[in-house]
């Protein structure tokens, strides 16, 4: 019997000693993909990340162009909170959706020279004009814009999603379809002080609890 409570106790002291070394240092949640941008296609979704009450969501994106996007006039990343998602998705058209983003940012590309082209279906020997741009911004929640038309519910202060797409509206306008090149981004998005979004913060400490908890039985 007292070989088996020790073996508990220490399964309880293993698990503490996990959940010291592993919650403090959660990995941030890293989204990569790719982003083509059309006049059938406007806009694209890089990330959709849950926010805590009373917190300040951080982003930081790098967006790299097989190319050269030669009008960045309106080529920009909008972040959307989830109250104003619904009337985003039922939108057609890129200039109205943008009206209801919470912050719209400037995307302007710098040149990095010729480098190896990297991309899917490429060979070795393939190399490409790469141009780079570097967004880092903050969102706060609750959000300091405006609702959308017709919501009457105000900002509550919960766990909230916001979504963060690149889009452009010229593209609606002119037939320079083919002047967009292939975009690749690589965002990190903190949860304020935490590193995982807020529907996700909890799971790492459930888990420790439940093996503390199996442990002590």
């Amino acid at each position: 019997m007292k070989s088996s409570r020790s073996c508990n106790l220490t399964m309880v002291l293993l698990a503490a000693a996990i959940a010291s070394i592993l919650i403090p240092y959660s990995e941030a949640k890293v989204s990569s993909g790719k982003v083509h941008l059309s006049g059938a296609q406007t806009e694209s979704t890089l990330v959709k990340f849950a926010v805590s009450p009373s917190s300040t969501g951080k982003i930081d994106v790098l967006l790299t162009s097989y190319g050269m996007y030669e009008n960045e006039l309106e080529l920009k990343m909008h972040i959307y909170a989830d109250e104003e998602w619904p009337a985003v998705k039922r939108s057609t058209l890129c200039s109205e959706k943008v009206r209801m983003a919470q912050k719209s940012l400037p995307i302007v590309f710098d040149y990095k020279g010729t480098r190896p082209d990297t991309r899917p279906g490429k060979k070795k020997t393939d190399r490409a004009e790469i141009y780079t741009s570097r967004i880092l911004t903050e969102i706060k929640n609750p959000p300091d814009g405006r609702l959308a038309r017709g919501n009457k519910d105000g900002r509550k202060d919960r766990s909230r999603y916001f979504y963060f797409l690149v889009d452009d509206c010229s593209l609606e306008r002119y037939n320079h379809d083919d002047k967009a090149p292939d975009i690749t981004f690589d965002a990190t998005v903190l949860n304020g002080g935490n590193h995982l979004p807020a529907d996700e913060a909890g799971i790492g400490v459930l888990l420790v609890l439940t093996l503390a908890f199996s442990g002590a039985l």
